[in-house]
């Protein structure tokens, strides 16, 4: 222990801050002896600031900067502060390793640890959540839980704010602390702990069994799917009917002339009671056959469903609807695989184009630090299949019809946060979506220009991203300019936006 402090001591003297107190406390007196009249043993109550880090990591001046930009800020909200990581450990191609971050997620900070052991706190916030000596006394979860959800306000910066020797990448999940926080912000949900991962799982409760109108456009058209022909349609309707564990539904398919009679008449038989369908002769548009599909439901809650997609988990619904539970989800998506099973999307980063996270990836790909196997926020999931209040739908006008095409289910996502409500991807609901894997989305320049003219900021600034990190990639990897970097980004396997 006093070896590792002893790093840490040397890194904040090195740093030459003057007329600012350090101290360190959690240990004995005799662990280190102080140096400099900067570096106290013990706690000093007026400190405005209070960091937290393991012993052996050094801090980094950028991380000091920004507390006291914040600080010196009139009226700031920011109680909470943290950063990226710099892993000290030596590697054959010797570029650093690094934790690049997103901007606060609450949903995933519950799944893990992804903040990790650096954090500032404003010392008003440190007492508010239980003091400075019960928060040295338990792990960087718990602790991070704990401030986090007492903060008024939660700053993510993307400067290196502490560089560790621990080559540990996998963030940390401590159940115990994850349950003591639900009962704290008063979540009903089982805690379930999968060592493997690391990972926490939360399964919340549904109160109720709300009426859910699932919405679904078409063309009747049919592939073959595990050596027979079938009309997607049908068996999209199908396995959802004699797979779902949650039967509380209705079906609405909007079907353009073409569809066949065969397909109509298929459709009914599986359908039944619950199926209505809606004829559509109009000019293809995803986004206004799904707003005619919403007019004519009743359902509390919409599913956008493509015809080409078939559920994987019975659960699904339970498990998608029951993020509603949160007053303030928006949107939650699930996990799409291809038929091979390999990713279709594990939710949409914006890099700056749109694009499906992992796609075309291995179904047992963790991402990096987990990124795919936890519950998290994100800034939109794809419409082939999102479940979304109806007060919501309405509240935000429907997909924009300006997005014929693409884009429609974006546009809608970030008008749904701007309204203030959040969107969840989660890995535990899971369903087919049988898109070709080398579909190139017919890109409309017009629509293009109109998604970069209206969320522009947003796209080249994705929060629940990283500008650290490379773009033009489906991956979540730091910006090392290496020829194998740009061959990803531009080659033949480049990611893409789709449906």
């Amino acid at each position: 222990m006093s070896e590792s402090l002893a790093i840490t001591a040397k890194s904040i003297r090195g740093l030459g801050l003057s007329r600012r107190p350090w101290f360190v406390t959690g240990v004995s007196h005799d662990a280190v002896a102080p140096r400099a009249r900067r570096i106290t043993l013990g706690d000093n109550p007026s400190a405005e600031w209070v960091i937290f880090l393991a012993a052996g990591d050094s801090v980094t001046r950028d991380a000091l900067h920004v507390a006291a930009t914040i600080e010196d800020t009139v009226e700031s909200t920011i109680d909470v502060i943290y950063g990226d990581t710099r892993h000290d450990i030596k590697r054959s191609d010797r570029l650093p390793t690094y934790q690049r971050r997103p901007t606060f997620s609450p949903e995933r900070l519950r799944s893990h640890d992804y903040i990790g052991d650096f954090i500032m706190a404003r010392r008003s916030l440190v007492n508010a959540a239980g003091g400075l000596e019960m928060l040295t006394s338990t792990d960087a979860h718990d602790r991070n839980l704990r401030l986090t959800e007492c903060a008024r306000g939660v700053h993510r910066t993307t400067v290196i704010c502490n560089v560790t020797p621990s080559d540990n990448l996998l963030p940390n999940a401590n159940p115990e602390a994850v349950a003591h926080h639900l009962v704290r912000r008063g979540i009903d949900a089982e805690v379930e702990f999968d060592a493997e991962t690391p990972a926490v799982r939360l399964r919340r409760r549904l109160r109720r069994h709300p009426k859910i109108s699932v919405i679904i456009p078409t063309r009747g058209s049919s592939a073959t799917l595990r050596g027979a022909l079938t009309p997607f349609v049908v068996n999209a309707v199908r396995t959802l009917t004699e797979r779902s564990t949650y039967q509380n539904f209705e079906v609405i398919v909007v079907a353009d002339t073409p569809t066949p009679a065969e397909v109509r008449t298929e459709l009914s038989v599986v359908g039944g009671d619950r199926l209505l369908i809606i004829d559509y002769d109009k000019p293809f548009n995803f986004a206004v056959k799904n707003n005619i599909g919403v007019a004519h439901s009743n359902g509390e809650f919409v599913l956008l469903l493509n015809d080409d997609t078939e559920i994987i988990s019975p659960n699904a619904l339970e498990t998608m609807l029951a993020m509603f539970e949160d007053g303030n989800v928006g949107i939650v998506g699930p996990k799409l695989y291809f038929e091979d099973g390999t990713i279709q999307s594990a939710g949409h980063v914006f890099t700056p184009d749109p694009t499906d996270m992992y796609r075309l990836q291995p179904s047992t790909t963790r991402g990096a630090h987990n990124y795919v196997r936890v519950q998290r926020e994100a800034s939109s999931v794809i419409a082939a299949c999102l479940l979304t209040p109806r007060s919501v739908f309405e509240e935000v006008g429907g997909l924009s019809t300006q997005f014929p095409g693409n884009w429609n289910d974006i546009d809608y996502a970030l008008k749904v946060q701007q309204a203030g409500h959040s969107v969840i991807f989660t890995p535990h609901a899971e369903f087919f979506h049988f898109e070709s894997k080398t579909r190139v989305a017919l890109r409309i320049e017009a629509e293009v220009a109109k998604l970069g003219n209206r969320w522009g900021d947003i796209l080249d600034n994705d929060p629940y991203f990283n500008p650290r990190l490379q773009r033009f990639i489906n991956l979540w990897r730091s910006d090392f300019h290496t020829d194998r970097s740009y061959e990803e980004a531009l080659g033949p396997t480049a990611p893409i936006s789709s449906k």
